[in-house]
């Protein structure tokens, strides 16, 4: 089945979904340029394969998926590119180091100084992969556990073992930054 979307009509569907995409990349990448690098290459595949969205699910789900793979390809360079960098010598290590792009947070995240927000940002940050995608996608972008299955391509089942499991992590990781003394 072939996309019964204009041209137009996908460009402003996109343009819709754009708060969206831009607020799913920067939960799920490591750093700012991540997120906008994942983002332009998931609009950039989105652009060039629209005429084959087949309707299945919705416009945005679909988009969201893509950029979901975007961010996992991006992580997975940067994680060989690490490791690269590691397995050199010490004087090729610097060379190599140079070109990890600079983890350096974003002008949103620079203007968040608050730190249980940084504690909680890096504590999700460190979940696995699909912890993090299932944990991101349901508490900060407020979709379904069906819509999250239908976009990380895992059973339902999944999706709540997954949220579960993130949930203790986080949990275990943050209580002891969190809890209040028992006079307060």
């Amino acid at each position: 089945m072939q996309s019964k979307l204009s041209e137009d009509e996908f460009a402003r569907s996109v343009d819709a979904c754009l708060p969206r995409l831009v607020a799913v990349a920067r939960r799920l990448a490591d750093e700012e340029e991540m997120a906008s690098e994942a983002l332009q290459n998931a609009l950039l595949k989105a652009s060039k394969s629209w005429k084959r969205f087949d309707g299945r699910s919705q416009l945005e789900t679909w988009l969201v998926r893509i950029l979901i793979h975007a961010v996992r390809d991006l992580i997975s360079e940067a994680q060989r590119r690490r490791k690269r960098a590691i397995a050199l010598g010490s004087d090729q290590r610097y060379e190599a180091l140079a070109m990890i792009p600079d983890p350096q947070r974003g002008p949103t995240e620079q203007a968040a100084d608050n730190e249980t927000d940084s504690l909680i940002r890096q504590a999700v940050m460190e979940l696995p992969h699909r912890q993090r995608e299932v944990f991101s996608l349901i508490v900060w972008q407020g979709m379904t556990a069906s819509q999250v299955a239908e976009v990380v391509d895992i059973k339902v089942s999944n999706v709540h073992a997954n949220l579960h499991a993130a949930r203790q992590r986080l949990r275990s990781v943050l209580s002891p930054h969190l809890e209040q003394p028992s006079g307060e």
